[in-house]
């Protein structure tokens, strides 16, 4: 009898090890494959979306700039549920302007619409202006990722826009351009899911935008 009991004893005090080893695994954050980097793949402005090269382009008339990106090594997850996770957070998106105030906005999905609509009360509409879009990842706290190796924590990229008049917008063919609104469909609050919907629907949009601003103009 006491050698069954010493038996029962011991295989609690293993089970007990286990269990232990177990959670410490299991609370122990598994380390990312290598250095978080991003890279702006897309700026959509309702009419199509912009060049490598920069091309010039009329903002549509939802005032509202997509902008899509491709990261690598990086969660995105709203603030407060990365709960340990490394290399997790959201992004911060900005336009940049030296005329003006920088817009920001921060998003868990890597689709990201930005209105901008408040650059009318100090930017003439129809002009052709430089902007520039900065991509930045930030943890929970929005502290900005510091890169490692090879890491790139932050994106910019460079393009004209010209706003679209208010008045014009009223009108029938203005209407239509606003349907186009670059990148607004592939926003994500949730952080879960977007990776490819933000690109293929900022792109669906703007090609949308300019087919309807055509058949408004009788073309």
């Amino acid at each position: 009898m006491l050698r069954v009991l010493r038996g029962l004893g011991y295989v609690t005090l293993l089970l007990a090890v286990f269990e232990a080893c177990s959670g410490d695994e299991a609370s122990t954050p598994l380390p990312p494959a290598g250095p978080a980097s991003v890279e702006i793949t897309g700026i959509a402005l309702g009419q199509g979306f912009v060049g490598n090269d920069g091309a010039s382009s009329s903002l549509a008339c939802d005032y509202t700039i997509g902008v899509n990106v491709q990261m690598t090594n990086w969660t995105l997850f709203p603030p407060g549920k990365c709960s340990g996770t490394l290399q997790c957070g959201q992004l911060r998106v900005t336009l940049l302007d030296s005329s003006v105030a920088p817009i920001t906005v921060t998003s868990a999905g890597n689709g990201v619409s930005l209105d901008v609509r408040s650059l009318l009360a100090s930017v003439p509409p129809s002009q052709l202006f430089d902007y520039t879009i900065r991509v930045e990842l930030v943890d929970d706290l929005g502290n900005p990722y510091v890169a490692l190796d090879a890491g790139n924590g932050a994106a910019e990229k460079e393009f004209q826009m010209a706003l679209p008049r208010p008045e014009d917008c009223t009108t029938a063919g203005g209407s239509g351009g606003s349907s186009g609104g670059g990148g607004s469909s592939g926003t994500s609050t949730a952080g879960l899911g977007g990776d490819s919907a933000g690109e293929d629907s900022a792109g669906a949009a703007g090609i949308a935008g300019s087919a309807a601003t055509a058949a408004a103009a009788g073309v």
